[in-house]
């Protein structure tokens, strides 16, 4: 018996064995990969704070996107632009995973959501309904790019 609870059907596409398509809620938040590579840290600020700070010789720092299932838009925090943007969707009758391009960007100025100086300052300052950032990224798929 399955005791996951489904969130969207059609999300995820066909990868090797994993024929699922179904996001589930135990998806959300960061995983466990995300967690080693934060230093094994499992509070989500703390993941978050550890990210920010992370620079290193081969990269300037780390970009991230996140899709918020209650909305169903993928978000994306540019680095190197320093803009939170939503990421344009194909309308076609594939999974959602498989109709949006997880990378840096142009988009349409509308669709830009907040400019930074630094990644502190969508901790602090950006939210969804009135839910801050702690709350949206514990209910996200999140894909990180360092």
């Amino acid at each position: 018996m399955n005791d996951r609870t489904p969130i969207l059907e059609n999300f995820w596409y066909e990868f090797g064995d994993l024929n699922d398509r179904t996001l589930y809620e135990d998806q959300l938040g960061w995983n466990e990969s995300q967690k080693v590579e934060s230093g094994g840290y499992t509070d989500t600020k703390d993941i978050w704070e550890h990210l920010v700070a992370f620079k290193g010789d081969t990269c300037v720092g780390w970009d991230l996107c996140f899709f918020y299932p209650l909305n169903k838009t993928f978000f994306y925090i540019d680095q190197m632009a320093r803009c939170l943007y939503k990421l344009p969707i194909v309308e076609e009758d594939i999974p959602l995973l498989a109709r949006v391009e997880i990378e840096p960007t142009i988009v349409e100025e509308e669709e830009e959501l907040m400019d930074f100086e630094h990644p502190a300052e969508i901790w602090d300052n950006f939210t969804i309904d009135g839910h801050n950032m702690k709350y949206i990224l514990e209910h996200s798929v999140l894909f990180l790019s360092t």
